[in-house]
């Protein structure tokens, strides 16, 4: 691209996509430091995009790529009034993580300049939860291989297409527009036990017993949920020590910061490990229906029982319902394990745990 850039990113998934698209923000600002960057997405999750010093307009809408519930006739109707607005902007470059039909249409319909997709290869991972399109709507397709699965790595070879720069990681920020890095406390780990699918999910008993045995290590366990979450985590984790125990809901800002002052943050297969991985926090994902291989952030520690299933990876479509092994991917993982690594994980980020970790875990 030459002269002055004027991009549009195109995220209107959920907000793990949306962490995982700041690193296109960061990526094209790097690149194009004197490019205007504007993100469309959906309402809910426009504050992952709101204090990013690179952005310098948020549009938000209702959009065809999100479920009935969100995307009705109203919607529907307002639509054609939005494309148009955005026409109008003049955009250079339009940009999308994700290479579904939707995302490249709308691309089209906003610039007739270029509009950057994904063009994954047809046995790749990530093209099997998409809809692909017949006909290729995107005029600048950018081919993502098979041989690398791992969403992270596709947003830096789009990000680099684009702007023929170096990929950048993605950030969070704070309301300053700093950014937001690990900043560990000296003995707390992370719980985010809550996903939005049930085949994501460790039973949160299970949760409940791995918290006991940090706390009863010495060691500070932060659980974290939305706010809709409150009530339900408040009611499994409630019994444990309240000195060694906190239930975090609240704002997305400070959910930001307080998975940064965390030693390590244990999650399932969902947003929470592509938060961490933003911040630097070391991540112990328990991973479930998905390809970990495409999904998890690079670096974080997987831990997994679906390998060993024949119905694995479902890629979110599920056949095990109401029997005994109903989602056996995740439920079968080992707290045994869960502990092991949690220890591991601790003892290479500060050696002041060592004397702390139950005597098992050195030997």
């Amino acid at each position: 691209m030459t002269g002055q850039q004027r991009v549009l990113i195109i995220q209107a998934r959920n907000l793990g996509d949306a962490v995982i698209s700041t690193a296109l923000v960061e990526t094209i600002a790097h690149g194009f430091p004197a490019a205007k960057i504007d993100v469309l997405t959906r309402p809910e999750i426009a504050q992952i995009f709101a204090h990013n010093p690179h952005v310098e307009e948020i549009i938000t809408g209702r959009l065809p790529m999100s479920s009935l519930h969100d995307f009705g006739l109203k919607a529907a109707l307002v639509l054609p009034g939005l494309m148009n607005k955005l026409r109008r902007k003049g955009y250079t470059d339009v940009v999308n993580l994700t290479g579904d039909f939707r995302e490249e249409f709308i691309g089209r319909v906003i610039t007739r300049k270029n509009n950057w997709s994904p063009a994954w290869a047809a046995d790749h991972p990530c093209r099997k939860t998409i809809r692909p399109s017949i006909i290729r709507l995107a005029n600048r397709p950018i081919t993502i291989p098979s041989t690398t699965p791992n969403i992270h790595d596709a947003a830096a070879i789009i990000g680099t297409a684009v702007t023929s720069g170096t990929a950048q990681k993605p950030a969070l920020y704070t309301p300053g527009k700093k950014r937001i890095t690990w900043n560990p406390l000296e003995r707390a780990v992370g719980i985010h036990p809550m996903a939005s699918q049930p085949w994501r999910r460790w039973e949160l008993e299970k949760w409940n017993l791995v918290a006991k045995a940090l706390i009863e290590n010495e060691i500070d366990v932060h659980v974290f949920g939305a706010p809709s979450e409150a009530k339900e985590l408040t009611q499994h984790f409630c019994q444990l020590d309240a000195s060694r125990i906190s239930i975090v809901t609240g704002s997305l800002s400070n959910y930001f910061a307080a998975v940064s002052r965390m030693r390590v943050l244990l999650c399932p297969d969902s947003s929470a490990s592509h938060v961490a991985y933003a911040l630097g926090v070391p991540t112990i994902l328990l991973n479930g229906a998905n390809d970990a291989t495409a999904w998890a952030p690079p670096g974080s520690t997987v831990l997994a029982a679906g390998p060993g299933l024949s119905c694995y990876p479902c890629y979110n479509r599920p056949t095990c319902f109401g029997g005994a092994d109903e989602y056996a991917c995740v439920r079968r993982i080992q707290m045994k394990s869960v502990l092991e690594t949690v220890w591991e994980v601790l003892e290479s980020t500060g050696r002041e745990f060592i004397s702390v970790l139950p005597q098992n875990s050195r030997s």
